[in-house]
């Protein structure tokens, strides 16, 4: 029951922030910020599903911070949106990578997973409001369809791009965001 519970706030949180997003009634509080930061938070937000199911987390991060224009709360909403996905779709003991990277004047961040992947024809699909690709294996932990079309709103409201790459089923995927930098 609790689990419901816990599944029914979680879809109704996804609700609002859909409604808020469609209505432009989210308003960024933008500042300089290190990427870091935000990935902290979206980490100690999913941790715990993370050790339930069993995964190991790698959290690959370069020698220099990165610095973004970005609303601390939204960017870890993105991140913590792609962790839980990952979490979601990997079996039992899988492999998470979360990766950020500085290229060509950008934030390149990174979510890749040994889970069960996206067939390429869904791919281009996954962002869509409402969006579900079919997968057989899946049908106890999907969602509606609107954490990742979020997650592209307010990806886009931070003037970034979010994409997604796997080889298909049974290959995991790779969920990729893309912001500027800040100016120094």
């Amino acid at each position: 029951m609790s689990r419901q519970v816990e599944h029914m706030v979680h879809l109704v949180d996804d609700l609002l922030d859909l409604s808020r997003v469609n209505r432009g009634a989210i308003e960024l509080r933008k500042a300089p910020m290190h990427v870091r930061d935000a990935i902290s938070m979206a980490v100690e937000t999913v941790k715990p599903l993370i050790e339930k199911r069993g995964h190991h987390l790698h959290l690959l991060f370069p020698s220099t911070p990165l610095t973004v224009n970005g609303d601390r709360t939204r960017l870890a909403q993105i991140f913590s949106n792609l962790l839980n996905n990952a979490a979601k779709y990997t079996e039992h003991g899988g492999d998470i990578t979360l990766r950020v990277q500085e290229k060509e004047g950008s934030a390149s961040i990174s979510v890749t997973d040994t889970g069960i992947g996206i067939d390429p024809k869904d791919q281009p699909n996954v962002f869509e409001m409402f969006a579900q690709v079919d997968r057989k294996s899946d049908r106890g932990r999907g969602g509606m369809g609107i954490g990742l079309n979020i997650v592209q709103r307010l990806v886009e409201m931070h003037e970034g791009t979010v994409t997604v790459a796997s080889e298909g089923l049974g290959k995991g995927s790779t969920f990729t965001v893309t912001l500027p930098l800040a100016d120094n």
